[in-house]
């Protein structure tokens, strides 16, 4: 039986709006949440350097938290689409009241599930109320708070985007304020982060991981729904000839992994201090990513492996909430016991593969009987 005869899995389950459903979307976020399990797989494992060598692409494994970089700007493009379609049809912004419910119900049922689950198994329950409120907790439950970060910046690029959008679409004044607070944040950045010039290590959640730190991710992802809007119905459209979509896609995905292996060569916390606009380059690639994607591909029209990436992105929520607990779980214990030998044997391949089909079920478990309801109500609140 195929995943396309389980209804509660089709590609349109849950959405409020389905005539603006873009599959490819659900295909990147597929490709994101891959990114980032093969980066925790291979973390986990202890596996050696790959970026520094000259095998094309491995960069992807061992720089895999760029797939986070992506679902920001997919946010970013999704979220944004409702404000430029009211102002461009003349219609009131969406409401607050139903916008933010609508992203409560989506982001906190599942989360606070896992939470409870993270306070049960470790016991720590302070922290676990911590991370209810969304606050950074870091490692402080591992393996389960791993991911929780991105939660918490995602939470506040929501509390702020209706006033974002209503100071751009504002025109006038509105639009001036946008533009002076956008200046005011790039001042504070470069002073604060890019120039950091006596190479301390930033850990601050802050300074590197929150929205002040992440923002051009964010607004990259607004920037392409912009230009994807403005341009989906003109002759030419938005790299509608497929060469050029071919070649943007190709020049993206050969610097990002230059980029990638920049990091590596770098180090994780070394380039968070003193590289950290390497987070915008990355945001930069992968808007053109999306847009080729957005533009180019029909909105059902989708080949079997591109369709079976659209429903590991479907239920790519859950699999990101799952997939370091159980990575750490099935691979910890065995790396313990064979010690450096781990590294040259059979678990190293297969215990990974394992902890993939393992989250996979969890996340089908878990889509259908938590998120699924949840956006069931969230599809009932009026676009």
């Amino acid at each position: 039986m195929g995943l396309s005869s389980l209804n509660w899995l089709s590609l349109d389950s849950g959405l409020r709006d389905q005539s603006n459903y873009l599959a490819s979307v659900d295909v990147l976020r597929g490709w994101a949440i891959s990114l980032v399990f093969f980066f925790h797989a291979w973390g986990i494992s202890g596996g050696p350097d790959l970026g520094t060598g000259d095998v094309f692409l491995l960069s992807y494994i061992e720089a895999g938290r760029t797939g986070v970089t992506l679902f920001f700007v997919i946010s970013g493009f999704l979220l944004s689409i409702p404000w430029f379609q009211a102002a461009a049809e003349g219609r009131p912004p969406p409401g607050l009241k139903n916008y933010y419910l609508a992203r409560a119900l989506r982001i906190v049922p599942l989360y606070y599930c896992a939470v409870l689950l993270a306070c049960f198994v470790s016991g720590d329950w302070w922290v676990g109320l911590q991370a209810f409120a969304f606050q950074f907790v870091g490692f402080d439950i591992f393996p389960f708070s791993v991911v929780w970060w991105t939660l918490a910046t995602e939470l506040q690029f929501y509390v702020v985007l209706p006033f974002l959008m209503w100071l751009l679409l504002g025109g006038g004044a509105r639009r001036d304020l946008f533009f002076c607070i956008l200046i005011a944040w790039i001042w504070l950045y470069s002073s604060q982060v890019i120039w950091n010039l006596d190479g301390q290590e930033l850990r601050s959640f802050f300074l590197t991981k929150s929205l002040f730190g992440r923002l051009p991710a964010f607004l990259l992802g607004i920037s392409a729904a912009w230009v994807f809007l403005r341009f989906r119905h003109s002759p030419d459209g938005v790299c509608r000839c497929r060469w050029v979509g071919v070649v943007a896609l190709s020049v993206s995905v050969i610097i990002l992994d230059r980029i990638l292996r920049e990091t590596i060569v770098v180090g994780e916390w070394r380039s968070e201090s003193t590289w950290h606009i390497h987070h915008t380059y990355e945001a930069v690639l992968w808007s053109i990513v999306v847009l080729v994607a957005v533009s180019q591909s029909p909105v059902r029209r989708l080949g079997p492996v591109r369709r079976y990436m659209a429903y590991i992105g479907k239920i790519s929520y859950s699999l990101y909430l799952w997939h370091v607990p159980v990575l750490f779980f099935l691979i910890y214990p065995v790396k313990a016991r064979l010690d450096v030998s781990y590294l040259t044997s059979i678990w190293f391949y297969v215990l990974p593969l394992m902890a993939m089909v393992l989250s996979i079920l969890a996340s089908l478990m878990t889509y259908r009987w938590i998120e699924l309801p949840f956006l069931n109500l969230k599809k009932r609140l009026p676009v």
